[in-house]
Parts: structure tokens; C-alpha cells; sequence
């Protein structure tokens, strides 16, 4: 291989990437920025978010791991690389995402326990527990 056929395996898995990127936050780009957080302890930290470079850079590396070892011709890698680049972690992005609004929703029907300890004249020490199914707002439901 030529060193231009590594540097269009690159631009090809590049471009998954970006297609990756498309599909994941479904056609929005979401652009690099510093992101400013307030610890704990009041101090404050700077995280970087490199946004949709990230994919980028992911569907590169993921077209080279897919077209080097197969040792396909042009344009052939072409194809692979841009299908690597695209799935190198559009798939599983994707499936966190519609498992964390999974979990948001099922964390919305759960009900709430609600202990009350009642004094009896038997046993002075016994606690006991109250289903009472209420909405997020607080609303009871029975």
C-alpha cells in the first residue's frame, strides 16, 4: 500500500465518523467547548468536550483497523472503511442513549415507600411500612 491509499482510509473513515456523528444526536453537530464544573469542596475544574471531533477521530482509527488486516484494494477499502468509521461507536452510543430515556421513563412509574412507625400496645418497638404509589409531583395515587 501507498502512503496516499493510508491518508484516503483515513478521510473515509473520517467521514463515517461524521456520518456517525450526524446519526448519534440525530442531525445535529455538537461543537467542541470548555466545560466549567463546580466541585464539591467549591472549587471549580475545566473539562474539555471535544464534541463531534471525537467520532471523527473514532471512525479513522476504526477504518484503519478494518481495512489493514483484510489488505483490500482501492476502492474497495473505500467502502469498509466508511462502514467502520460509521459503526465504530455510532451503535452503542446510540443504544446508551435510548437506555439512560429508558431508565428517565421506568424511574417515573416506580412507587414510593413510605415508613411510618405505629405504637402499639403489644409491641411498643414495631415498625411498619405503607405502600402509597404517587407520581414524581408527589401526587398519591391510591
Amino acid at each position: 500500500m501507498h502512503w496516499t491509499d493510508f491518508l484516503v482510509i483515513i478521510a473515509s473513515g473520517s467521514f463515517g465518523g461524521l456520518l456517525s456523528s450526524l446519526y448519534i444526536h440525530d442531525g445535529s453537530l455538537i461543537l467542541p467547548k470548555i466545560i466549567e464544573l463546580e466541585l464539591s469542596d467549591g472549587s471549580r475544574r475545566k473539562n474539555y468536550h471535544i464534541g463531534f471531533l471525537s467520532d471523527i477521530i473514532l471512525g479513522a482509527g476504526a477504518g484503519l483497523i478494518a481495512v489493514l488486516p483484510i489488505g483490500l484494494e482501492f476502492p474497495k477499502y473505500i467502502y469498509v472503511a466508511i462502514i467502520a468509521g460509521f459503526g465504530g461507536g455510532s451503535f452503542i452510543a446510540k443504544q446508551a442513549k435510548l437506555t439512560a430515556e429508558e431508565k428517565i421513563s421506568s424511574q417515573d412509574k416506580l412507587p414510593t415507600i413510605v415508613a411510618s412507625s405505629v405504637q402499639d400496645t403489644d409491641a411498643a418497638e414495631e415498625v411498619t411500612f405503607e405502600l402509597a404509589i404517587s407520581d414524581r409531583k408527589g401526587e398519591k395515587l391510591t
